[in-house]
């Protein structure tokens, strides 16, 4: 348990004196970023021949699960902030692959989709993607991805079950 109460003066030398007990790359948050870009280097590749960035392909892709969607539920599928998705679906729709669209009675609210073109190009990188995901399955490296992704799940849902872990620290003001 984590102390909450704010340190005494031995205690802030202490923390001063902080010794990591291991370097930051082996923290699970920055493996996980390692293993995102680990896995991100066999399909950065498609998305550069495309013409596409990672974020756009994010946005198109949540479109063409649900084709009508307001650009703060696109950045929560996309796991994105909102100001990036505004960015990056000013840039998709300047090529053509979605538009605005007036959302019922509020007019001051707008839902995104997919033009005709936008649907096409994601089907096409869509392929792309498939195909690679399932070169990768064809390694031998591949029969470890079932168990990770149960792996994943697991650490995804840990939120859920261990609110107390994701609460705040009352620290005391810096010197």
């Amino acid at each position: 348990m984590i102390d909450t109460h704010p340190p005494t003066p031995d205690a802030q030398t202490k923390d001063a004196d902080w010794t990591p007990v291991a370097p930051l790359g082996d923290a699970l948050p920055v493996r996980l970023l390692r293993a995102r870009e680990a896995i991100m280097q066999f399909y950065r590749p498609l998305f550069r021949s495309t013409g596409i960035t990672e974020r756009q392909w994010r946005v198109l892709r949540n479109l063409y699960d649900e084709p009508f969607l307001e650009p703060s539920e696109v950045a929560a599928r996309a796991f994105m902030q909102p100001p990036n998705v505004s960015r990056v679906l000013n840039e998709l729709q300047a090529l053509g692959y979605v538009e605005r669209v007036a959302s019922g009675r509020d007019q001051r609210r707008a839902k995104v989709s997919l033009t005709e073109t936008g649907r096409a190009a994601t089907a096409r990188i869509g392929h792309y993607i498939e195909q690679r995901s399932g070169e990768i399955m064809k390694t031998k490296e591949a029969a470890e991805f079932a168990r990770l992704t149960q792996l994943l799940d697991n650490v995804i849902a840990m939120p859920l079950r261990h609110p107390e872990l994701t609460r705040e620290v009352d620290q005391p003001p810096a010197p």
